[in-house]
């Protein structure tokens, strides 16, 4: 023995709509009748990149993977005729075979042909005039639930006539320090049943070869954030939260950044949007089953083939800031760490009961148990903590001490559980 140092849908909203030409509302009932329509998840903006269109089918909690649609004709053509055609990248995903950017004023229609022969069309939809976040903020608050921390508030300024509608989304990073990090880390570990090397089952430390103390991790948004200047005094919108982050939350515990997504859509798709939150709960609106009529703008060339979905037209800006805890709550403890790293274990090696047999002059050790500090490394749960000065020694019960090395949740050790430890390009500290 060696010891060294219901139905839901494939794309980001669930959506349950009919299209235009049939217009009798259905109940729940009917709604979990709806098999194998299309979903179509088509929202275009001013961003200078490939777009990126999803086609799925609806399917049931029973299907192990979601259907996606394969071998569709997509193209999306704007109002001088020109048309940009889409390829598809792997299976359900449809993207732009160049870079496409969307004009304000401008006018854009999408085309869908399945491969059963069907076409789907909405009406021509126009770019909203861009309006730009004028400022990005993160101010310490209490909310409204008595709960302290940050908020992230959005405002931008703008003279138009009538009300703006706007969909937010946001990527956030943020740094993570691992507590109980030490420069090293698992070597060999291994079982060796049959003494081959004569050194039993193993487990050796080494220097660390990669750095794991300091990590960046990136988390999206994933539900509807919607706005609106409708019931406000101007069409200016002002300190709008799209994000709040608890005092204790381990995100904001050293660095953290969001950049803000801002889409300036069509009031139709403000409706479709609110329509859908009423029907979303909290959790996410990914994964739930609709509970009633939501009209879209997708027509089918078939009046009894349903379709699901909305083609979105938006011109988009976004916006970035970067804050430390010690900006908001200077001088005052931090947030804990995503998981506890009080705890020290110490597993055992090799298992009590366990022996070795020699057979015809060769020590074979009885494998019919599993080492718990083996199992527990290949896992990934554990940790090098420190080596265990009492390994070996007997103690008041007559006990031997089995245990090498004492041991951290992996996390606590090395922060590349829960991020990677590349700084991104963008990051300032």
């Amino acid at each position: 023995m060696k010891v060294h140092h219901q139905y839901i849908t494939f794309f980001s909203f669930i959506v349950l709509m009919i299209m235009n030409a049939c217009v009798e509302p259905f109940d729940i009932t009917e709604v979990n009748q709806v098999k194998d329509a299309l979903v179509v998840d088509a929202r275009l903006n001013t961003r200078n990149e490939r777009q990126v269109i999803f086609l799925s089918r609806t399917f049931d909690f029973e299907a192990k993977n979601p259907k996606t649609e394969t071998k569709a004709n997509v193209l999306v053509r704007d109002d001088t005729g020109f048309i940009v055609n889409f390829f598809e990248v792997e299976p359900g995903k449809y993207e732009s075979i160049e870079t496409m950017q969307l004009v304000s004023s401008r006018q854009y229609q999408l085309e869908i042909n399945t491969i059963d022969g069907k076409k789907y069309i909405p009406d021509f939809e126009e770019v909203p005039e861009n309006i730009g976040i004028d400022e990005l903020e993160a101010r310490r608050i209490t909310n409204n639930s008595e709960i302290e921390g940050v908020s992230i508030l959005v405002s931008n300024a703008n003279s138009s006539p009538s009300p703006n509608y706007f969909r937010y989304e946001f990527e956030e990073a943020y740094k993570i320090i691992a507590p109980e990090y030490n420069p090293f880390d698992w070597d060999e570990v291994d079982y060796d049943f049959f003494c081959e090397d004569d050194d039993g089952w193993e487990v050796t430390v080494a220097s660390r070869t990669e750095s794991a103390q300091v990590c960046y991790s990136v988390d999206n948004s994933n539900e509807l954030i919607l706005a609106s200047t409708e019931d406000l005094n101007s069409n200016a919108l002002e300190d709008f939260e799209v994000r709040f982050l608890s005092r204790d939350n381990y995100r904001i515990a050293h660095r953290y950044s969001i950049l803000v997504k801002q889409y300036h859509h069509s009031a139709n798709a403000a409706f479709f949007y609110e329509s859908l939150n009423d029907f979303s709960s909290n959790e996410s609106i990914f994964s739930n089953t609709q509970t009633g009529l939501i009209q879209g703008n997708i027509k089918t060339s078939d009046e009894s083939t349903l379709v699901l979905g909305f083609f979105e037209i938006s011109s988009y800006s976004e916006k970035r800031l970067f804050f430390s805890y010690e900006d908001l709550f200077p001088q005052e403890e931090l947030p804990p760490y995503i998981i506890n790293c009080f705890i020290t274990g110490k597993p055992a090696l090799y298992p009590e009961g366990f022996h070795a047999t020699v057979i015809n002059g060769k020590v074979v050790l009885d494998g019919n148990d599993s080492s718990p500090l083996i199992e527990g490394i290949l896992s990934g749960a554990f940790g090098y903590h420190a080596d265990n000065e009492n390994y070996t020694q007997v103690d008041s019960n007559g006990d031997i001490d089995r245990a090498p090395y004492l041991i951290k949740a992996k996390g606590c050790v090395d922060c590349r559980v829960f991020g990677e430890n590349i700084m991104p390009e963008y990051w300032i500290d």
